[in-house]
């Protein structure tokens, strides 16, 4: 059973983020800040995620190939938004992520705990070179925040802004800055082709962001002694899971990469909703 038509409909009523996740024997699922929350009173087949997965990768613009074990891919919908897919195989089925990302990025100032916490920001950024790690617990959260902080710097500021990121999430509209966005996966194969792309055009600032800290983590190395302002939009719950990706990942040459943080800038979400921060050194 295709349950796309269902899907979208209910997606199309969110006014912000939502993700909702498939998973076989078990009712689609909407993921919220505490938990989970049933949103059909159906049990999913695999044959129902695979024919759903199928007619969701039906709406991208170009062809992707065969689904293969995992993967990603996104598109828009007109009065929707971005739709990003995310799978991955469990014992032969599919799980399936789908998150839904509202075509307008929103103003820095209004997602911000307070006007003192966005200028406190600002200001550090400013001057700053080196990489920043922007962390938080939910993809969506560190993600949201570091596009309106990249919009309100290209409001500010003159010069080049590179975004890398797998897929896009936003779309960044030139303003004093100009916005070059790339795809990993679409408009380059890796993070590592597209740092190298970076370092030929000479930007100001870059965006790397990755559902995980693997991906980007590898690309960073190629950032040593080279004055750009990078920011890396990760997920961690701490700066200390943060350090332990990076042992993880990097091994022997996590000591060197850490000595290229600059900052990590800390989230969390306030009583209201807004999202806090605290910029610590690393």
């Amino acid at each position: 059973m295709n349950l796309t038509p269902e899907i979208l409909n209910y997606l199309a009523e969110k006014r912000e983020f939502a993700e909702i996740i498939l998973a076989p024997k078990a009712s689609p699922v909407e993921r919220r800040d505490k938990g989970i929350s049933r949103i059909m009173d159906i049990i999913l087949s695999p044959e129902d995620i695979r024919d759903t997965l199928v007619s969701l990768r039906s709406h991208t613009p170009t062809s992707l190939g065969p689904l293969g074990r995992e993967g990603f891919f996104s598109f828009g919908l007109p009065d929707i938004g971005r739709i990003r897919v995310t799978y991955l195989t469990q014992r032969g089925s599919y799980v399936v992520s789908i998150v839904k990302v509202p075509f307008n990025i929103p103003e820095f100032y209004s997602i911000v705990a307070s006007k003192e916490k966005a200028q406190s920001i600002l200001k550090t950024l400013s001057d700053l070179n080196g990489i920043v790690a922007i962390i938080g617990k939910s993809y969506v959260v560190h993600n949201l925040f570091s596009y309106s902080l990249l919009s309100e710097i290209c409001n500010r500021r003159s010069g080049l802004i590179y975004v890398l990121e797998r897929p896009i999430t936003y779309l960044i509209r030139h303003s004093n800055s100009i916005v070059i966005q790339r795809e990993v996966g679409v408009d380059v194969d890796s993070f590592d082709e597209g740092i190298e792309e970076a370092l030929f055009l000479n930007p100001e600032i870059i965006y790397m962001s990755d559902v995980t800290i693997k991906g980007a983590l590898h690309s960073v190395r190629k950032l040593f002694d080279i004055p750009v302002l990078t920011l890396l939009s990760v997920t961690a719950t701490n700066v200390s899971a943060l350090r332990r990706s990076f042992e993880i990942f990097l091994r022997e040459e996590s000591r060197e990469v850490l000595k290229l943080l600059t900052k990590v800038v800390e989230l969390e979400l306030s009583k209201d909703a807004k999202i806090d921060f605290t910029v610590k050194d690393i």
